[in-house]
């Protein structure tokens, strides 16, 4: 049996997810996601919960997911890559990955990803810093093929982080690409096609984009009070600001004082923003703050993984990933907190902190309370 892996937010889970798992299981017989449960790369709350969002990638063709535990996916996008790759690498039954890009040339992307390995700690690199250049934009600037204008686009950008992944732990994947649509195709396309940006920008129009056999999950989306999370903020102390990941070079000391000068979440954004700092990495900043995530206690690569939900052949690919001394892959998140305490209370805040910003908030301690889904013929 081949088996690809796919690796995922699905926030919200849409045609062009579907579209994706359909053409990868054009190349195996069973596709594996590793997917982010309540926390976002891009340091956002998910809409829908992690459980009603396996259920939707499993009815649309996916085998088994999941989860990437939430002190990685709300990271950098070389440490959620990275993290991610790992899990699907320690199922050791992985034949191949298939994400998303933009381009829909993987040759290219290999071409990237090996130079942006030689380029990341290059003294080029490191120039561009100095002159205040984010890291994604001091990346591409260092790199003088014009191939770097790949980097423009998000999900070109995570693909080559994924490739460089592979080629950093030494996995045998072979690597496909699947190209993603940018806009909503025209009005007279039978099935229409979004980013999740775009929907979740448009949350109204959410029928239009998703299978529409998932329309009945997709019903009062989480929304994260930006009072709670600014609330966290004016509370903290410069050292603290220090502990946070993506924090360094001083940044802690813009953080802190803009904190205490801000009236609003939105404008301490505003005060803190440079061309330096992407929004993306302070709202990573921000909610790993709200969880209480410290970056010396994020351990090198995943220590565990949550099964989230499988089908039959899902249930034959658990049984047949070998067992080793590397991961723990379980749904019982009681032994994961046993074993793994530190990134499993985490998971448990950042459910808890879901269930909070539900439109009628639910009780605390659902991440024990949950049984994975299953899906049966």
């Amino acid at each position: 049996m081949k088996i690809c892996g796919i690796i995922a937010e699905y926030n919200p889970f849409h045609n062009g997810h579907l579209h994706h798992i359909t053409e990868a299981k054009k190349l195996a017989d069973a596709v594996v996601v590793v997917m982010s449960g309540h926390v976002m790369q891009r340091g956002e709350l998910a809409l829908y919960d992690k459980w009603t969002r396996a259920h939707a990638a499993l009815s649309c063709g996916a085998d088994l997911i999941v989860e990437l535990p939430a002190v990685f996916s709300c990271s950098s996008a070389e440490k959620f890559s990275n993290a991610a790759i790992y899990i699907l690498q320690q199922l050791n039954c992985i034949d191949m990955i298939n994400f998303g890009s933009e381009s829909g040339n993987v040759d290219d992307l290999i071409k990237l990803a090996h130079i942006c390995q030689k380029i990341d700690k290059s003294k080029a690199m490191r120039n561009h810093l100095k002159k205040g250049f984010s890291y994604p934009k001091a990346r591409q600037l260092a790199i003088s093929d014009p191939i770097s204008q790949l980097l423009d686009t998000p999900n070109n950008t995570l693909g080559v982080e994924y490739i460089k992944a592979c080629l950093n732990l030494n996995c045998n994947f072979s690597i496909y690409t699947t190209k993603r649509y940018k806009k909503p195709d025209k009005n007279d396309q039978k099935i229409k096609f979004a980013t999740s940006s775009f929907i979740r920008k448009n949350i109204d129009k959410i029928q239009e984009y998703v299978p529409k056999k998932l329309l009945d999950a997709y019903i009062s989306p989480s929304k994260l009070p930006s009072d709670l999370l600014f609330y966290k903020l004016r509370n903290m102390k410069q050292d603290e600001f220090a502990e946070l990941p993506d924090v360094s070079e001083g940044l802690e000391n813009r953080l802190f004082k803009f904190s205490k000068a801000a009236t609003t979440l939105e404008e301490f954004f505003k005060l803190v923003k440079t061309k330096r700092y992407t929004m993306s990495r302070l709202r990573r900043i921000v909610l790993c703050a709200l969880l209480g995530i410290k970056k010396q206690n994020i351990p090198q690569n995943p220590q565990y993984t949550k099964v989230l939900g499988f089908n039959e052949i899902g249930r034959k690919i658990l049984s047949i990933s070998k067992k080793n001394d590397n991961i723990m892959i379980t749904s019982n998140f009681k032994n994961i907190a046993k074993n793994f305490s530190y990134s499993a209370n985490v998971d448990s805040k950042a459910t808890d902190l879901f269930m909070f910003c539900q439109k009628k908030p639910k009780p605390c301690g659902e991440e024990y309370r949950k049984k994975p889904v299953i899906l049966t013929d």
